[in-house]
């Protein structure tokens, strides 16, 4: 009997075995993350969400000393049209004009025309006579030019007044080169309608209207005066003498654009950082002067994403600084009901009053430094809590930023100079959908493209209390759009694309489909989160695109939770290591016909994945009963969106470093054990975890390694109760066998 009690207990601890962790483990096996679906949440505290989406990094990116790549510019430039009464041919009054580039990527022009014309047909016999001036011209041939411009019979007719072009005739133009002295009056005379019959072939059937136009690429002016217009259909006078203002005597008849003077925005070596600046002058001597700088950031602000917009400025040359002369920033946002503008100043000529009004739902403010010139001056402002401070709002979108640099007031300069714009957002303006506004808004954020406009805010959420609903039916689709600015992605920038989806409908016998898509500087990259057919990606394939299918079995009516490793996906996509930016994230998608498409995402981002954190690093020591060898079981949770490998390095009694691979668990938990611990010792460990970057992290107490000692008497120690409950009961049971048998059996 006591052999039978005892076989019972050997049994019962050879089922132990099989019940506790085992010492032998294999290398966990590749995370595959090009279509990976997890069920965990990311935690948002240790990835970086939020960068600078000012699309020039440092103003440093020119396409040339004039022209800032990815800002939009306007400037004035030096351009003049009068009565002139000092040089004229005959009368009182001739006409002026000058043009002067101060570089050839901006050039300057001005135009004259009737104010209306009004078509004639059959212009046979029809006249062109003017007297003309040609003061100066900085390069005439193929650059700077004086020119008559007639359109006639759908056809253009160009006159080169003092210059020349090197162009071909076509079945659309005709180019006629009129040569004259400098600085003395000449006399133009031309049949219009043999010059259109030599060139064309045939007669023409209708005038149309005609304009006098220079332009001027170099710094030289190009200006020149006109006198005693006529413009004669056979004896009928259409523009001449009195007539329309030919002579030019009166005021009426002729329009032209309003005079300017100079204005440049160009790259300065003097800076704040970097290698450039951007500077913004103005200058007038009798007329107005402007440059803006400004671009679309297109990011939605909220409570959680406020948008830090800071940069270096400095007034570097301010001379006559009237109250009319002034250097602004406008933010121009708007919320689901009302446009509004937050003005930033920086330099107001004058007493430096701000003006009392400008318009409607506005906010002025005057910057820290207002006015000091010769230094750098730091903007740091933050453009939610400016705006909030003064109105309610849920949300905030952010249109425009521009500089603006003006002066109208006469022989006065203002030269201004920026550096280090950025502009700190979330990547994507989705987030987690709780600063959208009410539930069946549309979602603000992206830019509708195509098809239905149809996406919402719902309650159906995965966290929080709002989501963003698209539903489709019977054939309909949708595109969509948002601008994620310029990115860097290359091997070194772990970025990943991190959503939640839950698809509530979805036909699979339809066209149905579902997708993201990266556009990557010149190509895109295509994440079909569901499609129906295989002819779908067979044309996605025809046309170029490049996809990748996180779905092989559509998944309905549950969340997944999808976190894409782009810069893989690229070299897996493309051959190569990116070296890019990523500038827009799109959404597509379609029903088929008699189908219905339903989706919900929520919790949607792209963030920058730093090295893995380890955590909960935890042990428990189990000893063999009659002091044979005893075991460590080691756990921990890792954490990281590319994790590759978590690896358990231990060594014991100051011994030799042993490295052992860690089980996973489940989504972050791994283990590992350290077997054969026999005696009185000491065990020191910690665990390193590795991603697909080669970032690591290793796990330490505090400063030192986590250890623990073992000598005879050693009681279970740590959190894991589970084995601990296993063997309890074996030991339970045998002493209840051994009870029975010498004990109740005698009995």
């Amino acid at each position: 009997m006591i052999r039978k009690a005892l076989f019972i207990v050997i049994l019962c601890l050879m089922m132990s075995s099989q019940l506790l962790p085992q010492a032998s483990i294999s290398r966990t096996q590749t995370l595959t993350q090009e279509s990976v679906t997890v069920p965990s949440e990311t935690n948002l505290g240790r990835v970086t969400w939020t960068t600078n989406t000012f699309p020039n990094v440092g103003l440093e990116e020119w396409y040339n000393p004039h022209s800032p790549e990815d800002i939009y510019t306007v400037r004035t430039t030096e351009e003049a049209s009068w009565y002139e009464t000092s040089n004229v041919y005959e009368g009182a009054k001739s006409f002026g004009m000058h043009a002067r580039a101060l570089d050839p990527s901006h050039y300057s022009e001005v135009r004259l025309t009737q104010q209306s014309w009004i078509y004639w047909d059959n212009p046979t016999n029809t006249t062109l006579d003017f007297d003309w001036y040609l003061d100066s011209i900085g390069t005439p041939i193929n650059q700077d030019y004086y020119q008559v411009r007639l359109r006639i019979s759908n056809r253009d007719m160009y006159y080169y007044i003092g210059c020349q072009n090197s162009v071909v005739m076509n079945g659309s133009m005709a180019y006629f080169f009129i040569n004259g002295p400098l600085q003395t009056w000449n006399h133009l005379h031309r049949n219009l309608t043999s010059d259109y019959f030599e060139v064309f072939g045939q007669l023409p059937t209708e005038f149309e209207w005609a304009e006098w136009w220079i332009r001027s690429y170099s710094t030289t002016y190009t200006r020149i005066y006109m006198d005693d217009v006529n413009i004669v259909n056979g004896t009928f006078v259409k523009v001449g003498g009195s007539t329309l203002n030919g002579n030019f005597e009166g005021t009426g008849g002729w329009t032209f654009q309003t005079s300017t003077d100079p204005a440049d925005i160009s790259q300065s070596p003097v800076r704040k950082e970097g290698d450039w600046s951007m500077n913004m002058t103005v200058l007038s001597n009798d007329y107005t002067s402007y440059a803006y700088a400004s671009y679309n950031p297109n990011k939605l602000l909220s409570e959680s994403n406020k948008g830090q917009l800071s940069f270096w400025w400095m007034i570097e040359d301010w001379v006559n600084p009237d109250v009319f002369s002034y250097c602004r920033l406008i933010v121009n946002v708007k919320n689901s009901t009302t446009d509004f503008q937050i003005y930033y100043f920086f330099a107001i000529g004058g007493a430096g009053t701000m003006p009392m009004v400008i318009m409607d739902n506005t906010i002025k403010i005057k910057v820290d430094s207002f006015n000091a010139t010769g230094t750098w001056n730091r903007f740091d402002r933050n453009i939610w809590e400016d705006f909030t401070g003064v109105y309610d709002t849920e949300n905030l979108w952010i249109d425009e930023i521009e500089f603006q640099v003006r002066t109208t007031v006469d022989n006065s300069l203002l030269s201004l100079l920026f550096d280090d714009i950025q502009f700190e957002t979330a990547i994507l303006n989705d987030m987690n959908y709780e600063h959208q506004d009410a539930v069946g808004s549309p979602i603000l954020g992206w830019d509708y493209t195509s098809g239905l406009d149809d996406v919402t805010v719902t309650d159906f959420a995965k966290s929080g209390n709002k989501a963003a609903n698209l539903t489709l039916n019977n054939d309909e689709s949708c595109g969509y759009d948002q601008t994620i600015g310029k990115l860097v992605l290359n091997s070194s920038t772990e970025l990943i694309l991190d959503f939640n989806v839950y698809i509530d409908d979805f036909n699979l016998t339809s066209e149905d489909y579902l997708l993201f898509a990266l556009s990557v500087q010149d190509t895109s990259m295509y994440y079909i989160i569901a499609n129906s057919t295989s002819a779908f990606e067979s044309s996605l394939g025809e046309e170029g695109g490049d996809f990748i299918l996180l779905q092989d079995t559509i998944t309905t009516n549950q969340w997944l939770n999808f976190q894409i490793d782009i810069v893989h996906d690229y070299e897996d996509l493309f051959g190569n290591a990116p070296d890019t930016t990523l500038t827009y994230l799109y959404l597509s998608a379609r029903s088929g016909p008699a189908s219905r498409l339903s989706v919900i995402f929520d919790d949607l981002y792209i963030y920058c994945d730093p090295a893995p954190d380890v955590i909960d690093v935890d042990h428990l020591i189990i000893l063999a009963p009659g002091g044979g060898p005893g075991y460590a079981i080691i756990n921990a949770t890792a954490i990281d969106a590319t994790l590759e490998s978590v690896v358990l390095n231990y060594r014991v009694d100051n011994g030799t470093w042993q490295q052992v691979d860690m089980n996973q668990l489940d989504t972050t938990l791994f283990e590992a054990n350290i077997t054969n611990l026999v005696g009185d010792l000491t065990v020191e460990y910690s665990i390193t975890a590795t991603d697909a970057f080669d970032k690591t992290f290793t796990a330490l107490n505090g400063t030192e390694y986590f250890s623990f000692t073992l000598s005879t008497g050693t009681l279970p120690t740590g959190d894991l109760l589970g084995p601990i409950l296993i063997l309890g009961v074996i030991i339970a049971i045998g002493v209840v066998l051994l009870v029975y048998v010498f004990v109740y059996k005698r009995k």
